[in-house]
């Protein structure tokens, strides 16, 4: 089965290749919408489901990221909208089977929440975030989350005032991964952070940040064959 995998769109609509599956890791929203509930609606609504009925694939996934703050709050709309029966599912902390066009089923689950980093969206206590990574079952081919596993490419090589040697992930996240042992992982958040193939124990992790730390598209889409 062939993915596309890509995050922190940041509003920017991009084209992609035809492929199955489309995987979207958060920070989706244009940034003018995203703190607004009536305008991230709106920007979801009009620009981002146009663009997902014309992509060249079966089905997209996608969760939160931080910079959904107009979502948090109001998730039955988009869980009630954004269905299984929609050619876009969301996942927020959600379990989802799909079924590939050769037959085999691919288990994901998706998650939005990160660690406590400013006044965004989904963002929640380290205690909180080991509850809630705990959750993560066992099993998955997928693991969609919008925050970095601490230690594992979660370093900006672009600097925005932090320096390039300060590790932004997080240890739940972290240790989740490697006790639950997925088999792919992809995020964002930290969009300049290593986009290579990086290990974490027996998990293939992809960073597929869109754009740049100055919100500049910078990076192209992932396609791999799973």
């Amino acid at each position: 089965m062939k993915i596309c995998a890509i995050s922190d769109l940041h509003g920017y609509l991009p084209e992609i290749e035809p492929c199955e599956l489309v995987l979207i890791c958060g920070d989706i929203v244009g940034l003018h919408a995203q703190r607004y509930p009536k305008s991230c609606k709106t920007w979801y609504l009009d620009w981002f489901e146009p663009w997902v009925n014309e992509l060249p694939c079966d089905k997209v996934l996608f969760i939160p990221g931080n910079h959904e703050v107009g979502m948090e709050g109001h998730e039955d709309f988009y869980k009630n909208y954004f269905g299984k029966h929609h050619k876009a599912t969301i996942l927020i902390h959600d379990y989802y089977e799909y079924l590939s066009d050769d037959g085999i089923f691919y288990k994901i689950f998706g998650t939005p929440y990160c660690k406590v980093f400013g006044n965004w969206a989904y963002m929640r206590p380290n205690s909180d975030l080991k509850e809630k990574f705990s959750e993560i079952p066992e099993g998955l081919d997928i693991l969609l989350t919008h925050d970095v596993a601490y230690g594992y490419a979660d370093q900006s090589l672009q600097d925005i005032g932090y320096g390039t040697d300060t590790h932004f992930g997080t240890v739940e996240l972290r240790d989740a991964i490697l006790e639950k042992k997925p088999k792919y992982h992809f995020s964002g958040h930290i969009h300049t952070a290593d986009h290579n193939l990086i290990m974490i124990g027996d998990t293939k992790h992809y960073n597929v940040s869109y754009v740049n730390e100055r919100y500049t598209p910078t990076f192209k889409p992932l396609y791999l064959d799973i």
